[in-house]
């Protein structure tokens, strides 16, 4: 996927990525479901994070402008599915512990 190609349209930003993982398993789920995404880091190579110091985002996934909206509804309802497992697994273990 191209960043600035005219007969392609524009990426947009979906998501600020807070880390390398979040970015990297959001691409693969937008993807899974038809959508072409890419990564852009906002890291600076050998200087070891320091671009965290400057700005808490690690980079951003992208989609095609036409996606975005899609794309984001997908993001939306993955992250709570996440959300809602996370709560079923810590009220199954506080379960198992009574």
């Amino acid at each position: 996927m191209t960043e600035n190609s005219n007969d392609e349209g524009k990426l947009v930003s979906v998501l600020e990525a807070r880390d390398e993982l979040e970015a990297i398993t959001i691409q693969a789920f937008l993807e899974s479901q038809g959508i072409d995404a890419a990564i852009r880091s906002r890291q600076i190579p050998m200087y070891d994070g320091i671009a965290r110091v400057w700005n808490p985002v690690w980079g951003y996934v992208l989609v095609m402008e036409e996606n975005h909206d899609r794309a984001e509804e997908l993001i939306i309802e993955y992250i709570d599915s996440c959300s809602s497992t996370e709560d079923m697994e810590n009220s199954t273990e506080r379960d198992m512990d009574t």
